[in-house]
């Protein structure tokens, strides 16, 4: 289970940062995108082990954007622990 200090701080993400990892056979990525009204939020991506987030065909992967804020921050990881528990899976 992921804790809301393993992602990192919003700083990182500022700076162009995307984090990625992987918790028993589910990886996950975590980046800012810039909305078209000057706001951003974090793009969170899911899929299944082995593959890398560019070699993963793009519709096995799962996607969600969330506010880019410390609370959005908390729910990026509610949202890929929740993930983790029901055993995700695309196949």
């Amino acid at each position: 289970m992921l804790n809301k200090d393993k992602i990192l701080s919003l700083e990182f993400y500022n700076y162009k940062g995307i984090f990625s990892g992987s918790m028993k056979g589910m990886r996950y990525r975590i980046e800012k995108i810039k909305k078209d009204d000057e706001s951003a939020n974090f793009l969170v991506s899911v899929w299944d082990e082995p593959y890398s987030y560019d070699a993963t065909p793009k519709e096995n992967i799962l996607t969600k954007e969330i506010e880019f804020s410390e609370e959005g921050r908390e729910e990026v990881v509610n949202w890929l622990n929740q993930h983790y528990k029901e055993g995700y899976s695309r196949k």
